[in-house]
């Protein structure tokens, strides 16, 4: 994901330029045959500016690049680069051909679950917050999904109270009811027995 971000601004870096310059190549040209010079300089300004919206948009990607980096390529990361704490493990990683075999042949994710946690232990907590921070949207997605379904024009007399009762049910799907607990915390009433 972080790939398609730096090369998206890229391109609009150099779509950029190339618009300063009069350089229509990767641009429809169907579109931009009757298109001024003056209009040309216009254009570049809003893809600058576009550009600086995106930096401003993904600042915080940034900052995550070092330990993206090393998430997604382990055993082409420069041991230098790396904070200190780090450093050993990842030697002893990069020197490992079993584990790079295995690397080359499961790809990211599921590399990371055959790493030790004994034996990587930084390496192996570093990987588990870059996957979590990408785990939660499919969640929120779920759940926003589901108010729009049971809070619609259609469903005009929905309370808040009810809304709330169906997202929980919604939100909690693995949770399973102790049935025999409820069972025996009821009271069953006879009538006139004797």
């Amino acid at each position: 994901m972080y790939d398609s971000v730096k090369s998206f601004k890229v391109k609009l870096t150099l779509r950029g330029k190339q618009l300063t310059a009069g350089n229509l190549v990767h641009f429809s040209t169907k579109f931009l045959r009757k298109v001024e010079p003056k209009s040309l300089k216009e254009y570049a300004e809003m893809i600058s500016n576009l550009h600086k919206l995106f930096d401003l948009r993904f600042k915080d990607f940034k900052a995550l690049e070092p330990h993206l980096q090393l998430f997604s390529t382990p055993f082409a990361v420069e041991i230098d680069y790396v904070a200190e704490e780090m450093q050993i493990e990842l030697v002893e990683l990069q020197c490992d051909t079993i584990l790079k075999q295995k690397y080359t042949d499961v790809g990211i994710p599921v590399f990371y679950g055959f790493l030790s946690e004994e034996r990587f232990p930084i390496l192996f907590s570093a990987s588990a917050r870059i996957m979590a921070m990408f785990g939660s949207t499919y969640i929120c997605e779920q759940f926003f999904s589901s108010v729009k379904i049971n809070k619609s024009v259609l469903r005009s007399r929905l309370t808040d109270e009810h809304l709330k009762a169906t997202l929980r049910l919604v939100s909690s799907q693995d949770i399973k009811p102790n049935t025999e607990a409820l069972v025996d915390a009821e009271r069953c009433q006879l009538s006139g027995q004797k």
